[in-house]
């Protein structure tokens, strides 16, 4: 065939097929642009989806950020205004009293000695009146140091006892967020000679840091426990009520949370001061907050003494000036303690004794110790709340009775 009758029958099936071919051309051309326009915008509806998603997801995130930054400013602020009056510190928050409290009526004595004013004689009497209660009295005490420069534990520690690193944390574990038992806390030292297996809770600087860190927490409502109660739960278990006879707090001269929770915890207060006219004022300021403490958390601590210290003499006469200071303590505590009673002591005092004073912070002087015999006297038939334990327990049957301490590098376990 030649090339002039090959052009000649294309042209023919051109004119005989080319309409068709045009129009399947075409439907497949519509087709495909169909299926390409039903691609993207399936594509587009997934791209949108995923948006609004992320956009959603977002906006929530924001507003969560939004309200932990509101309840942080929150948080914040009533830490701030708590802050602006320091002695409503510890009346803000609403009370949450531990259902155990209500045992303290029926406690063992709980005796607090205790003054915002330093140097007036608190660590010595609790020292002396911790010894008196054992040897006099043939009772199993617990004292305990609440005041971070830790001179309690100094005087009643045994001698050349190295403290370990377990001892300075008895009062965080008691003042942990989660309740322990006693025998699980760590720290607890016999007390130096004791016959009965006395024991030391001590204190020391790091203790001061911790109570800061607890103020901050439950101020900004990081506990769903009450702090204030928290020393009352641990001193209130059977497992101390059974053990010891007596316990005996010495506080610190600021109303830090272990003061706070001292006069929770304790059954009894007394009250040293110094018998001079800048001392015995302070005695009414400090009674003054505790009573507005103890209605405001309905406390069963009650005033059981404020006795005059640093008296010059040995003899029961008291000089102008003393007689001055007693006198202002006594107007003092009428005005601030609306309870009826005679709590200022006016036959009892702690003389300026040279042998008390060179064992400040190191020991006790038992030469000197006799001077506290009518102190505790007092207190002894004063704080008549005592209930029967029984048999005093062996060191062996309790768990609270296990040695903390090691004396030179070796160790030792009471006798």
């Amino acid at each position: 065939m030649g090339l002039h009758e090959v052009f000649n029958a294309i042209n023919q099936f051109a004119q005989e097929y080319g309409p068709t071919i045009a129009l399947v051309s075409c439907i497949s051309g519509i087709s495909g642009i169909g299926f390409k326009f039903g691609w993207w915008r399936s594509l587009g509806r997934k791209i949108l989806e995923y948006w609004h998603k992320d956009r959603d997801e977002a906006a929530k995130r924001i507003e969560a950020q939004q309200q932990s930054i509101a309840e942080l400013n929150e948080k914040l602020s009533a830490a701030r205004s708590a802050f602006n009056d320091d002695q409503d510190l510890w009346r803000r928050l609403p009370i949450n009293q531990p259902r155990i409290y209500e045992t303290l009526k029926d406690s063992i004595p709980i005796l607090l000695v205790a003054n915002l004013k330093g140097g007036v004689g608190k660590t010595t009497i609790a020292a002396n009146l911790t010894s008196y209660f054992e040897t006099e009295k043939h009772e199993r005490v617990l004292a305990i140091d609440l005041d971070y420069q830790g001179s309690l534990s100094s005087m009643l520690l045994p001698n050349g006892v190295t403290r370990p690193a377990s001892a300075r944390f008895a009062l965080q574990s008691i003042f942990a967020s989660e309740p322990k038992r006693f025998s699980e806390l760590c720290g607890t030292t016999k007390v130096r000679d004791s016959l009965l297996d006395s024991r030391l809770i001590e204190c020391d600087e790091s203790f001061a840091n911790f109570e800061n860190r607890a103020i901050v927490d439950w101020l900004i409502r990081d506990r769903t426990d009450d702090i204030r109660f928290r020393l009352a739960e641990v001193l209130l278990s059977p497992e101390i009520q059974n053990y010891f006879n007596r316990i005996i707090i010495d506080a610190p001269p600021r109303m830090t949370t272990g003061l706070v929770n001292a006069l929770c915890a304790s059954t009894d207060l007394v009250v040293p001061f110094v018998l001079d006219r800048l001392s015995a004022p302070r005695v009414g300021l400090f009674l003054n907050n505790v009573r507005a403490l103890q209605r405001r958390l309905s406390l069963h601590v009650r005033l059981a003494a404020v006795v005059g210290t640093m008296k010059a003499d040995m003899t029961a006469n008291l000089k102008e000036s003393e007689r001055a200071a007693l006198e202002l303590a006594k107007s003092r505590v009428a005005q601030n303690w609306d309870v009826p009673g005679e709590f200022v002591l006016e036959k009892i005092f702690i003389p300026r004794k040279q042998a008390i004073a060179e064992k400040a912070g190191t020991g006790i002087d038992e030469s000197a110790r006799r001077v506290f015999d009518p102190l505790g006297d007092y207190l002894f038939s004063h704080t008549q709340r005592q209930k029967s334990t029984g048999r005093v327990p062996t060191v062996e049957s309790s768990s609270i009775a296990e040695d903390r301490y090691e004396v030179r590098g070796t160790s030792s376990a009471p006798a």
